[in-house]
């Protein structure tokens, strides 16, 4: 039997054989963090309708919302099948697009295809940016402390698209056989004077 609808994106693959009092069934096994409905679904298989896929449909709903059901049956009628950012533009049809930084906006372009993954807290972020942040500034502090050669510090200016002056200050070393650059500041300029 072939799985094709999109609903099973919403269960785990490995689908368990039971019975229950001689009546033999596939356990689906509900793939959201916090099953909101029994875990999972019983699929009988001496009914007509075992192949319907009704009850998994009304399962999904309940632990992932209509959003996410209507985005992956939205999906398979898309000529675009993969989880990819632009898949996710393409499948909004002929409505303009639009992106926004609302958290629920993003979470579900980050899920598009793929509603079974989870997304790091914004706390976690971060945390983590900070963390990373931290960790690259005390490397580089420990590469200029203990450079043997020159440093050259050098300026970029310039104007973006929609009218705003920019200038970057950036550093440059040779390192290790290798030629690094760092950016150490970056600036909007208030008002250009010339």
């Amino acid at each position: 039997m072939a799985w094709r609808s999109p609903v099973y994106a919403f269960f785990k693959r490995d689908v368990k054989i039971g019975f229950d009092n001689g009546r033999k069934y596939h356990f689906f096994t509900c793939a959201a963090r916090k099953c909101k409905n029994h875990g999972g679904v019983r699929r009988y298989q001496d009914s007509k309708d075992r192949a319907a896929t009704s009850n998994l449909k009304t399962h999904a709903l309940k632990c992932f919302g209509a959003a996410a059901i209507d985005a992956a049956f939205k999906k398979t009628k898309s000529s675009t099948q993969n989880g990819s950012v632009f898949a996710a533009f393409a499948r909004q049809g002929e409505r303009p697009v639009t992106v926004t930084y609302r958290a629920h906006n993003f979470a579900i372009l980050m899920k598009a295809g793929q509603p079974t993954t989870t997304l790091p807290s914004a706390k976690t972020v971060m945390r983590d940016v900070k963390l990373s942040f931290d960790a690259c500034r005390k490397r580089l502090d420990a590469i200029l402390k203990n450079h043997p050669g020159q440093v050259h510090f050098a300026t970029d200016a310039w104007t973006s698209t929609n009218h705003c002056a920019f200038v970057r200050w950036t550093i440059h070393l040779h390192h290790e056989g290798n030629i690094l650059t760092f950016a150490l500041d970056l600036v909007e300029v208030p008002e250009v004077r010339v």
